[in-house]
This record gives structure tokens, C-alpha cells and sequence, in this order.
């Protein structure tokens, strides 16, 4: 066992809706913006306080916990020219901030141990147009996914509380190679890396909607869209 980071903060949030104006859509359903907390019990399928607006994207066991890091925070703010605060409401649909780590430090499969709860990483964020509508910055999603600073998303393997400041403990770590950064690389060119691109495909711990946008991309090359879409 492996203390890597700290809980610096949870996030719980409610479903809202805001009218967009000069948009292709006319609202946003979300509960992106969520307000930190001291404490909050995680279920199968997330933190009993907390909401999803989209289930078919969002939430759902293999989605169930929304991690973030405050480096990449970080070094969002520096290229984007923002002040987005950790410890205030979510500016990305965050549940925890963590401490010290990164995208290149949490692989799929990895099991963790968060304060009472059981975890384990399924697959990285995949940015949609919502957190360019939420933030107001139209670059942000595009952002987010050329920059691999995406965060990850764990389903519980044990429920509990999570509270502010507890230790995030590495157990066990299945997939080596196959780190959040690395993943996202994959996405955006999946010849970088054939042998990993092949490995990802064929790994039992990764997120199926991760999965299948990888496995499109794989199989039709430049002709894949799927993204023209689901970031505008």
C-alpha cells in the first residue's frame, strides 16, 4: 500500500438549468457546478448529496466518482487564461481535488483506498460541450481534450465516507502502461502508440464509452467524427 495524494476537497452538486444565449442549444441541464463539503457517503453509483443531469454520459457505477487534480487546476488557469479556485463550487464537475498527482500518475485499473470507500480508476474524462457552456469559455473543451487534462473516473468497489483531508492509498495497480495521460494521448492519435492503442482495447478495466470512441477512432482513422459533435 502506497499513499499518493490527499483529499484536499469534496464536491457535491444539484441538478440546474441555465437559458444559453447565441448558442445551437437553448439550455444547459447540469449538475457540474458542485459546492465543496466536509464529508459525503459514496454509493455504487456516487455521493448520496450528489446529482447527474445526462445518465447516459455521466454517473452510473463505472462513472460513480469524479476525481480531479489540483496540478492540472493548475496549469488549466496558466493556458487558459482563468481563475478558477479549487477550493470553491466545481468549475468542472469535480468531486474530489486531490493533492500532488496528476493525469501521468493514475493508471485504468488502479485500486484505491479513499477514507471508508473502496475505488477503481475505469477510464479518463471525455470532455463534451458542456464545459465550454458552463465555464463560458468556447475554447474549453477543445482544451481539455488536446491537453489530456481531463481527470478520471472510478466506480466503488466498497462504499463509505470521504472526507476532506483523507488519504488516497494505492493497493493495487493492473495496468502499468496504461496511465490516464496516455490514454488520452491514444485518443487524439491512436498511431502514436499501436501496441498500447491495442492493449487498451483489449483491457478488461477500461470504461466502455471510453472504449468504443477508442475503438471508432482505431477503425476509421481521419474519417472518425465523433467528436465534431460531442465538443461543439
Amino acid at each position: 500500500m502506497q499513499k499518493i495524494a490527499e483529499v484536499l476537497y469534496v464536491k457535491v452538486g444539484k441538478i440546474q438549468t441555465t437559458i444559453l444565449k447565441n448558442s445551437k442549444r437553448k439550455e444547459l441541464v447540469t449538475a457540474m457546478k458542485k459546492h465543496p463539503v466536509k464529508q459525503a457517503f459514496l454509493t455504487k453509483t456516487g455521493f448520496k448529496q450528489d446529482e447527474q443531469a445526462d445518465l447516459k454520459h455521466h454517473g452510473g457505477e463505472n462513472k460513480a466518482l469524479f476525481m480531479f487534480s489540483k496540478r492540472s487546476y493548475e496549469t488549466i488557469n496558466q493556458n487558459c487564461n482563468t481563475n478558477f479556485k479549487v477550493d470553491e463550487v466545481a468549475n468542472l464537475g469535480e468531486n474530489l481535488i486531490l493533492s500532488n498527482i496528476c493525469e501521468d500518475d493514475i493508471c485504468v485499473g488502479d485500486i484505491f483506498n479513499i477514507g471508508e470507500a473502496q475505488v477503481q480508476i475505469t477510464q479518463p474524462r471525455q470532455p463534451c460541450w458542456k464545459l465550454s457552456a458552463s465555464t463560458k469559455i468556447k475554447q474549453m473543451t477543445k482544451f481539455i481534450f488536446n491537453s489530456g487534462l481531463t481527470g478520471w473516473y472510478a466506480k466503488v468497489l466498497k462504499e463509505g465516507t470521504i472526507k476532506q483531508n483523507d488519504s488516497l492509498i494505492l493497493i493495487k495497480r493492473e495496468e502499468p502502461l496504461l496511465t490516464i495521460s496516455k490514454l488520452n494521448s491514444l485518443i487524439l492519435d491512436v498511431n502514436s502508440d499501436k501496441e498500447a492503442t491495442l492493449k487498451a482495447l483489449d483491457s478488461k478495466y477500461l470504461g466502455k464509452p471510453f472504449k468504443v470512441s477508442l475503438e471508432k477512432r482505431y477503425n476509421l482513422g481521419k474519417d472518425d467524427k465523433q467528436f465534431d459533435i460531442y465538443h461543439t
